[in-house]
């Protein structure tokens, strides 16, 4: 359990994310979108939104998300909100750019139908990077906007399941995640979301994209010293692998359940509804656990085999290993203390 507002109010909740197509205002050099078809960025009816919301809740599903692409571009989101809090969704988020939310009014509309919980990507506090990254000019000033927007509404109560940043752990962030942190704390974010970045996209290959585990270690627990001191701020971590984290996480059981990304990820599945059927489900529908679909996209080492961790770890995304080598990880004996800087 966590604090309400700030978290999820429990990892056994059940959720449901549901994919409305892939259209979106921004062109990520490392979204795992990639460059969309004319047919993945088509949205999904809303009719048929609703029917998936229908089962995933007569299934027990507690909470719905809804993704893109981006899903403050999709014309019925307030309909589809709505719906979801008309059949008993207790939490109903989205994950967003956020640069559309800078409308306030708008944030409102989404908020008045229902929406009780936001998550932003956002991935750098620095203008040029940010919006280098979105590849549109002017997309950072939108989301510092729709922050301060969403950080009013908190206040007010209406995100009562709480604001966190969605952020992309890179190589031109890494060693400046202290300022990051800081600058949205002033913002009035107390919830952020580190993602390491999974080799996608125009970011595939490139090493000043994707930095080395080692570095991220230690850029990792220089901001841990910093937040258990003075920011005092609700910080995790992912799709790391646990012997990547600095030792004083490792060590301490505490620290490891606070800081480990995947520890409060609730349980999901996903739907991709598509305007055509034109995948293997009769009505376009294609549906998955995002855990078990994770693992497709992830390896271990060989030296991995004998690590203490090895058995709660998810392992290493397996582009970084194509782009990297595994040497870096464990051999022979290999407890975690091999692997470890």
């Amino acid at each position: 359990m966590v604090e309400k507002g700030n978290s999820i109010r429990e990892t056994a909740l059940k959720n449901a994310d549901i994919n409305l197509g892939k259209a979106c205002n921004n062109r990520c050099l490392f979204c795992a979108n990639g460059e969309p078809t004319k047919e993945e960025r088509r949205w999904a009816r809303a009719e048929h939104v609703e029917r998936e919301m229908d089962r995933h809740r007569q299934e027990g599903a507690e909470s719905v998300g809804f993704l893109g692409g981006e899903p403050t571009l999709y014309p019925h989101l307030e309909r589809i909100i709505a719906h979801a809090r008309k059949v008993g969704f207790q939490r109903i988020s989205i994950c967003t750019n956020a640069s559309r939310l800078a409308d306030r009014e708008r944030l409102e509309r989404f908020l008045d139908a229902g929406l009780t919980r936001v998550a932003v990507s956002i991935h750098s506090h620095l203008e040029a990077v940010e919006d280098g990254i979105t590849r549109r000019r002017g997309s950072f000033a939108e989301k510092v906007k729709a922050l301060r927007n969403l950080v009013a509404m908190k206040a007010r109560g209406r995100l009562p399941d709480g604001l966190s940043l969605n952020t992309v752990l890179h190589g031109k962030n890494v060693d400046s995640l202290d300022a990051f942190v800081r600058f949205m704390q002033r913002l009035g974010v107390g919830n952020i979301r580190f993602n390491f970045i999974r080799p996608s996209h125009l970011a595939e290959k490139s090493r000043a994209w994707i930095p080395p585990l080692d570095r991220v270690t230690e850029a990792i627990r220089r901001l841990l010293v910093l937040n258990e001191s003075s920011l005092h701020m609700q910080l995790n971590f992912a799709d790391i692998p646990l012997c990547k984290l600095p030792w004083e996480v490792l060590a301490n059981r505490n620290l490891l359940h606070k800081y480990v990304g995947e520890n409060w990820d609730l349980a999901t599945e996903v739907t991709h509804v598509r305007r055509q059927p034109s995948w293997d489900a009769p009505a376009g529908v294609m549906r998955f656990n995002w855990q078990q679909r994770r693992q497709e996209f992830k390896n271990h080492p060989a030296g991995c085999a004998g690590c203490v961790l090895r058995g709660s770890c998810e392992g290493v995304w397996q582009k970084y290993l194509d782009l990297y080598g595994s040497s870096e990880f464990g051999t022979g004996p290999a407890l975690v203390e091999a692997c470890l800087p």
